[in-house]
């Protein structure tokens, strides 16, 4: 399959565009796409996030440096699938824990897959996942997971569709 991706530029409290990418994936209901979201770093921001050779990043026990999220739509049908949505990060293990005790814990229906320290985090949502809700919790989480750099209010999506034919 073939996809095509664009990418949205969103303040942190205003999210509309990605909230209606999510629901238009999700109606296609054959889980297909993919939405990648994380912050943008201004010059400075990105001059003080360390670089990783291949070799650090293939053993290294902890994920990047700056979070990025992902949300996967769910798939109806023959082969169905829950909705998904993961952080890959760099604060080490427990990261769904030091969330809790933030009082970030996943919202109730929200179930872990991973807590990884180098994987991230995998959580399946409910069908009644409501898409603004995700959103805010996947930049609320991926700012309390940074390492060096404080994510500002200027965010980024990357979203993938399958294209047509």
């Amino acid at each position: 399959m073939v996809f095509e991706t664009e990418a949205v530029e969103f303040h942190r409290d205003e999210s509309e565009p990605v909230v209606a990418a999510m629901i238009e994936l999700s109606e296609r209901g054959d889980g297909e796409g993919w939405i990648n979201i994380g912050p943008l770093l201004d010059e400075d921001q990105q001059w003080r996030v360390p670089e990783r050779s291949g070799l650090a990043a293939w053993f290294s026990g902890r994920g990047p440096a700056v979070s990025l999220a992902t949300w996967t739509p769910a798939a109806v049908g023959r082969k169905p699938r829950l909705a998904q949505l993961g952080v890959a990060h760099g604060t080490g293990p427990n990261a769904l824990k030091r969330l809790d005790d933030l009082g970030l814990g996943l919202p109730s229906g929200w179930v872990k897959r991973q807590d990884h320290a180098k994987h991230g985090i995998v959580v399946d949502l409910p069908r009644s996942a409501d898409p603004t809700s995700v959103v805010r919790w996947l930049i609320t989480a991926s700012t309390a997971l940074r390492t060096i750099v404080e994510p500002g209010t200027t965010w980024g999506a990357e979203i993938h569709r399958p294209r047509s034919s």
